[in-house]
């Protein structure tokens, strides 16, 4: 039963672990004694549970010098400030190691297992207990005073086991992931440069393509535009027509696919002016990155009723000389992206014009050749697609557990089997 849970607070199970102060002289040392974390390195992939990997590392004498702390293994450790905080970021030490002030740790005593702590701090959302100021924090006393229910050490040995193992299976399709996206990229370039089966290639302004290919200006290429979108006031959204705005652009890698979530108000002359059509390309105008400018992005609803937002511009290519998605694809190369540096204009923000993008030049392939250019880099990107769906249901898998394990909605068994109550 649930009524066996030990009701308590956090402070009366954990022992609290402060930072240390890092200056910047003592950065940057490698294969030091021991490891000395930042919260940067939680953004490393391979520290997404356990901490293993540190840019800075720093030995005995240094410890002594700055009257630094070790911790020991297995302390939970999390951001306490700044917006780090607010992303709920949680990692446990693999060996004696420091961290710096702007981290908060937590050694678990003998009533709470290290690993049942560091699920249990996962279902703490931080941004409920900051402390008000312009920098969001954390302290000791808010963090002893979170309420937990504990069960036995036997019952939190079988969570954490559940739910590592739904941890091995994410880490495995990060892997997944990662390699094929490596591979994805090495093959794109290969192919969007040497093509498919050549021997003679020549040199051109954009560097060696086969000989086969020719360079067009992107401009040479369209049927429609390069065409700036509708600019319209902010008291105009919200009815009428779907439009495509610039989140639409950054939250899709690819391809426009789903129902477009944002209306406008449209005159008739303005439709028809700015109505998108299947395989239109749209390309992000301005952006606070510089490497954010000139993203391609494939426009895929059949629907004549959506226009696009003045800060991207619209192409359509004459699908007899380049296929859409082709030139998408080329768009993720470095011959793209070079060209791009040399013509986008940097100041608070990044922009590119229509006549930049007009004049990008473009290796284009016979037809023939672009198809199945496009088929091998589709099919990889379809692989990749499923396994990112696959991680998605795994982490919201794990969450759903989480909710209902470590709150003794659902019990585990001596067996392994699970009991709801």
């Amino acid at each position: 039963m649930v009524s066996e849970w030990k009701n308590c607070l956090l402070g009366d199970v954990v022992e609290y672990a402060n930072g240390s102060s890092f200056p910047n002289e003592f950065q940057g040392k490698k294969n030091g004694k021991y490891d000395f974390y930042k919260v940067s390195d939680m953004n490393n992939p391979k520290n997404s549970v356990f901490m293993t990997e540190a840019e800075n590392t720093v030995d005995d004498e240094t410890v002594t010098e700055l009257k630094a702390k070790i911790h020991p293994k297995d302390t939970v450790i999390f951001p306490k400030v700044g917006a780090a905080l607010l992303t709920n970021k949680r990692r446990i030490l693999s060996k004696p190691s420091l961290f710096d002030n702007n981290i908060m740790g937590l050694k678990a005593k003998k009533s709470i297992l290290p690993k049942y702590l560091y699920y249990f701090m996962h279902t703490i959302d931080f941004g409920k207990f900051v402390q008000s100021g312009a920098v969001p924090s954390i302290n000791k006393t808010i963090v002893d005073n979170i309420p937990i229910k504990l069960p036995s050490l036997f019952e939190q040995h079988k969570i954490a086991a559940i739910l590592s193992s739904v941890d091995e299976a994410i880490e495995k399709t990060e892997a997944i992931i990662e390699q094929t996206e490596k591979v994805k990229k090495g093959l794109m370039q290969q192919l969007l440069t040497k093509g498919i089966g050549h021997t003679k290639f020549k040199k051109t302004e954009i560097g060696e393509i086969p000989e086969e290919w020719q360079i067009f200006a992107l401009g040479d290429l369209c049927l429609l535009g390069p065409q700036n979108g509708v600019y319209k006031e902010k008291s105009e959204y919200g009815r009428g027509y779907q439009i495509v705005v610039l989140n639409d652009l950054y939250e899709n890698e690819y391809f426009i696919a789903k129902p477009l979530d944002n209306l406008i108000d449209l005159s008739d002359k303005e439709l028809s002016n700015y109505s998108l059509q299947e395989d239109d390309i749209l390309v992000n105008r301005v952006s606070k990155q510089v490497e954010g400018v000139a993203k391609m992005t494939l426009f895929k609803l059949n629907n004549n009723k959506a226009v696009f937002e003045s800060n991207m511009i619209r192409i359509r290519l004459d699908t007899k000389k380049c296929l859409p998605l082709f030139c998408l694809f080329f768009s993720h190369s470095d011959i793209y992206k070079k060209q791009i540096m040399k013509v986008a204009k940097v100041s608070s923000q990044t922009s590119i014009s229509q006549d930049g993008i007009k004049n990008i030049r473009v290796p284009v392939p016979p037809i023939t050749e672009q198809y199945q250019i496009v088929s091998i880099i589709e099919s990889i990107i379809q692989k990749e697609d499923k396994e990112k769906e696959k991680l998605n249901y795994l982490q919201k898998f794990k969450k759903g557990l989480m909710q209902v394990l470590l709150t003794g909605k659902v019990r585990v068994k001596v067996d392994d089997e699970v009991m709801s109550q």
